[in-house]
């Protein structure tokens, strides 16, 4: 036997070879993130209203598959395939699978809740909401210290926050002090997820560029509905993040109102949302792209930018990769269309329906 095994040693060794470095490239993290095409899905399973107008068509979210600071195998495995993104992982963000999805939990509350706010008061409906203050979605890898994702914070050195205005100002007045602390009054979840207030000191490490305190916190405005006519649903929801903010907002506003902007397309798009209707830019555009196409989407909205007035195309980073997305998908029939508030995008379907003589 040890003959045999003396014989076929070196057999044996160029067979496990691939074996040990498959194992051991499963479980090497490296600096990089992949992004790769996902699914389409529809709004309605997550936001139904209280109505019974008639939609021949639909709203989608664009879902991609992401994951950071992959392994060394995925990654060696996504650089072959040209539809997967394979980027530099952000050096100064790295989160924990628990505050990962914490705060992407949180991202897609938020833009739920503004979805909500801007189609309702686009429609006209009624909606009644409360600012409850600043909410931490996101924090740096050199945060102050005294702060966590999920906090919300309502007041500032004893002044109240009453908008995401109020707290940059405060800070951008405020010269950085090696060592000195600012008290805020915060919302924090407990266990039970239920808010506690609290009183804490917060103590930044560092100065920014402007040579003000340097909190590390990607904030949103927070608020709550306390009453909305009609009423709504929320389901659970799979996805995280807040770029289906426009489509949910589409959705919603369909819903509430009697004409059907949807005249039987498939639509789907990307793009964050603000209580105000203003869209905002996202990443992984060219999956979502490829996604919307591969799932028979009519129309993508992607978000774009003003300057002076007027939507500048060549500045909108988002639009440039998706028209590059677009372009090399070859025929299709998705439509691209360029948008920078919700009503833009409730204008271009309306305008579409003229076009198609839809009554």
């Amino acid at each position: 036997m040890k003959t045999l095994l003396k014989e076929y040693r070196k057999l044996l060794l160029v067979v496990a070879l691939p074996y040990l470095f498959v194992v051991v490239a499963s479980i090497i993290r490296v600096d990089y993130d992949i992004t790769a095409p996902g699914d389409l899905n529809e709004v309605r399973e997550v936001i139904s209203v209280e109505t019974n107008y008639d939609q021949k068509g639909s709203f989608n979210t664009v879902s991609v598959f992401t994951n950071d600071r992959t392994t060394l195998l995925t990654y060696l495995i996504a650089k072959l395939n040209p539809r997967i993104a394979v980027e530099e992982s952000i050096p100064y963000i790295q989160l924990s699978n628990k505050e990962n999805y914490r705060s992407g939990t949180i991202q897609k509350n938020v833009s739920i809740t503004n979805s909500l706010i801007a189609a309702y008061r686009s429609a006209g409906k009624e909606i009644i909401t409360v600012f409850q203050g600043m909410i931490i979605h996101t924090t740096s890898v050199d945060k102050a210290d005294g702060l966590y994702i999920g906090d919300i914070i309502t007041e500032w050195e004893g002044n109240p926050i009453t908008n995401g205005d109020t707290l940059r100002n405060l800070i951008a007045n405020t010269p950085f002090v090696m060592g000195k602390s600012y008290q805020a009054v915060v919302l924090r979840p407990n266990n039970d997820e239920q808010y506690e207030k609290r009183i804490v000191e917060v103590t930044p490490k560092k100065a920014n560029d402007e040579g003000n305190p340097y909190f590390g916190l990607y904030l949103y405005e927070y608020y709550t509905i306390t009453e909305a006519n009609p009423g709504y649903t929320l389901h659970k929801t799979r996805t995280l993040g807040p770029s289906g903010g426009l489509m949910q907002a589409l959705s919603i506003y369909n819903a509430i109102t009697a004409d059907d902007i949807t005249y039987g397309l498939r639509v789907a798009g990307t793009g964050t949302i603000d209580s105000h209707g203003n869209v905002g830019s996202i990443g992984g555009v060219r999956q979502k792209v490829i996604t919307a196409h591969l799932s028979g989407a009519d129309v993508f909205f992607v978000p774009v930018i003003r300057t002076n007035g007027v939507i500048n195309l060549d500045a909108s980073d988002n639009y440039v990769e998706a028209k590059e997305a677009h372009d090399a998908l070859g025929r299709t029939k998705m439509q691209l269309v360029p948008v920078e508030t919700l009503n833009e995008a409730i204008g271009w379907l309306v305008d579409y329906g003229k076009t198609k003589d839809y009554q």
